[in-house]
């Protein structure tokens, strides 16, 4: 009987052959990985340039220290979301900048370029709206509703990444989202993409 081969399966295989010295197999990773470590890196940072030079650093660094990487039934993925934080955090160390997204641009980071310009002026408000927003959240139910839903992590993964159980990024993203929802209904702005985060 053959074994069926999964994403995880095929993420395991890749990461061996990476710790290997695979060069194909580190190519392979950074296509599978990086649009999602991008989101969450542009999401958190504003910048679609600062995004792309850090995400670009995350892989650097997965380069340098995939040897490592041992499986303790964490999925790959959450092992690069350990390293995004850290190097936003410099970032923001290094520029002297506070972690908040200016209005102009922060829409490109989640859009794809056909989405029309009334379209694309909505989200941007209502990303700055809820960015806003979530300035009154504890940072760590800002890590978490910012993996979930830029980085686009299940919350298992969310929760490997952060170091906690699946139950407490439940609760963190329920409360931050339940905030964030009486945030902007007192300020009469609860965006549509607020509805589509729970969804």
């Amino acid at each position: 009987m053959l074994a069926k081969i999964g994403p995880q399966n095929e993420v395991s295989d890749l990461v061996r052959k990476a710790q290997e010295g695979d060069q194909s197999s580190f190519a392979l990773l950074y296509e599978r990985f990086f649009d999602q470590i991008f989101r969450y890196v542009s999401f958190k940072t504003g910048s679609p340039t600062e995004a792309e030079d850090i995400t670009g650093e995350v892989f650097v660094r997965m380069i340098e220290s995939i040897h490592r990487f041992k499986w303790q039934g964490h999925p790959f993925s959450s092992w690069l979301f350990r390293i995004a934080p850290n190097l936003i955090v410099d970032y923001f160390r290094k520029k002297g900048k506070k972690a908040l997204v200016p209005l102009e641009g922060s829409a490109d980071n989640l859009q794809s370029a056909h989405v029309d310009v009334d379209r694309r002026i909505d989200l941007e408000i209502a990303m700055d709206e809820i960015r806003r927003a979530m300035e009154g959240l504890t940072d760590l139910q800002r890590e978490v509703i910012s993996m979930r839903f830029a980085g686009g992590l299940s919350v298992a993964e969310t929760a490997r990444a952060i170091g906690k159980k699946d139950n407490a990024i439940k609760a963190l993203q329920h409360a931050g989202l339940k905030k964030l929802r009486m945030t902007l209904a007192a300020e009469n702005s609860l965006p549509v993409l607020l509805h589509q985060l729970e969804g």
